[in-house]
């Protein structure tokens, strides 16, 4: 069994107002920032900008206004910008686009190639600039990965820049910067971390010390979701700690038929990647307790019942309820219906095989078609 952590972690209300204390740390002198352009009407993050560039006054600034995930075209020209005038370190305050934009800024600073040479998985790179991570929104779990997500707009495919150099030196958790984020974006987020702990829970590669991690991250995430308190500091570190959680164990484990679908109507249709695997995480869990899988009996916090089966139907229906309290949608809003159900299942099934491989039970085009009409 292997198992990784490689990330030096903060979590704290005010934590993000110490950044120029934890660049210090870092021997960082001349950082370069890069924060997301829904942070500019945020009074905390002005007032963390502003400490952060008086005690740096040499920072080089950068505003990431790009709309969805960056491609690699987009990182390539915000390398560029950093190039006229070199950082020795990166500092990447956003969403989980934006902090993987900080990690390729990173490593692009210290391998002068082409960003597209880099994608999947590099061999033979450089060390980056060192990276400091501070999410504004907490689910996707950018600020502890070493994967950095980009698109390849002639392929029209997720693909990334994947390599353990990747990984932030510190990620800096503050939920103030958190509180303006939309409440569908925080969802969003949350669900994502829902995605991350359930398929890697179940993966076929989970190991008995990832599934620790799988099961905290759930039961964080889902009890702070089911409370309707997410405009509460206290929420929001349940949440952080739940997307840390989940993502750890997805890095030590893989991923499965949810995370699959998500990337695959993400792309096609601009969906927010955790609202894409919220459509399916539920029916692709329903689909392999059908078939026997009774394990998602450990992710029921309140179980009732000692009867592996029973727990799960239970977790099921306690699922159920929190997508009618969240307005989960289906595929329904993004023109699916019983016409092009084979298409979508087809495409999807031929685009992510890879990922319905790490299901616990059997998963291919006819099982995607099950899960889909369970949606329209």
């Amino acid at each position: 069994m292997n198992f990784f952590l490689s990330t030096d972690l903060v979590i704290g209300v005010n934590e993000a107002l110490k950044l120029a204390d934890y660049l210090s740390g870092l021997a960082i002198g001349q950082p370069g920032i890069i924060y997301d352009a829904n942070l500019a009407d945020n009074l905390y993050f002005r007032n963390v900008l502003l400490e952060l560039t008086t005690s740096y006054p040499e920072s080089i600034v950068y505003c990431n206004d790009f709309k969805g995930e960056p491609t690699y075209t987009h990182l390539e020209n915000v390398a560029d910008f950093f190039r006229k005038n070199p950082p020795d370190g990166i500092v990447a305050v956003g969403g989980g686009s934006t902090l993987d934009l900080g990690k390729g800024v990173a490593l692009l600073m210290k391998n002068n190639v082409p960003a597209l040479s880099l994608k999947g998985f590099p061999k033979d790179v450089c060390d980056p600039l060192p990276l400091i991570t501070v999410p504004s929104l907490l689910g996707s779990g950018a600020e502890v990965s070493y994967n950095a997500v980009f698109i390849d707009e002639n392929e029209g495919r997720k693909l990334g820049i994947n390599s353990r150099k990747n990984f932030p030196r510190k990620a800096v958790i503050d939920p103030q910067l958190s509180m303006t984020a939309p409440m569908e974006s925080v969802i969003s987020s949350a669900m994502d971390s829902l995605v991350h702990c359930v398929d890697s829970f179940a993966s076929v590669k989970h190991t008995p010390l990832s599934r620790i991690f799988s099961v905290e991250g759930f039961q964080k995430t889902f009890y702070a979701l089911q409370q309707g308190q997410l405009d509460r500091a206290e929420s929001r570190i349940d949440l952080a700690i739940g997307s840390v959680c989940g993502t750890v164990a997805l890095m030590n484990s893989g991923d499965g038929p949810t995370n699959g679908f998500a990337y695959y109507l993400g792309v096609k249709h601009s969906v927010p990647h955790g609202l894409a695997g919220a459509i399916f995480l539920k029916e692709v869990m329903r689909y392999n307790h059908n078939r026997g899988y009774e394990k998602y009996a450990l992710l029921n916090p309140m179980r009732t019942t000692p009867s592996p089966k029973e727990a799960t139907i239970e977790l099921l229906e306690e699922m159920d309820a929190l997508y009618r309290q969240l307005n989960i949608p289906n595929l329904v809003r993004y023109g699916y219906g019983k016409g092009n159900a084979d298409d979508f299942a087809r495409n999807a099934s031929e685009a992510l095989k890879g990922s319905f491989s790490g299901n616990p039970v059997d998963f291919n085009q006819e099982s995607a078609m099950e899960v889909v009409l369970q949606l329209i």
